[in-house]
């Protein structure tokens, strides 16, 4: 799975995580699970929630068994789903998807 991450407004300089380099300029990303808690710790923000937890990826790619309220950033819709213990719904309008 993917997060996906907004650099810090303030970044100047690309950080590299496990030989992965990640360039603030290029802005919003999708990062592997395991380098989004480093971004995190080094100011970049996550795009769904603000925390670890959110993951992004395409429609099929989304958790098969997730907890209630858990995020997914659903990049084929375009959109931020959340997921209210039985569907996924958009998370602004409330349809499910």
């Amino acid at each position: 799975m993917t997060a996906r991450l907004h650099p810090p407004s303030d970044a100047k300089s690309q950080i590299t995580i496990f030989g992965r380099s990640y360039n603030p300029l290029l802005g919003i990303q999708d990062v592997p699970d395991s380098d989004a808690p480093i971004l995190i710790a080094n100011g970049w923000i996550n795009a769904a929630s603000g925390t670890t937890s959110s993951q992004s990826g395409a429609t099929a790619s989304r958790p098969l068994n997730p907890k209630k309220g858990a995020t997914f950033i659903d990049v084929t819709l375009g959109v931020n789903i959340i997921f209210d213990g039985k569907v996924w719904r958009n998370a602004a309008t409330g349809v499910a998807v």
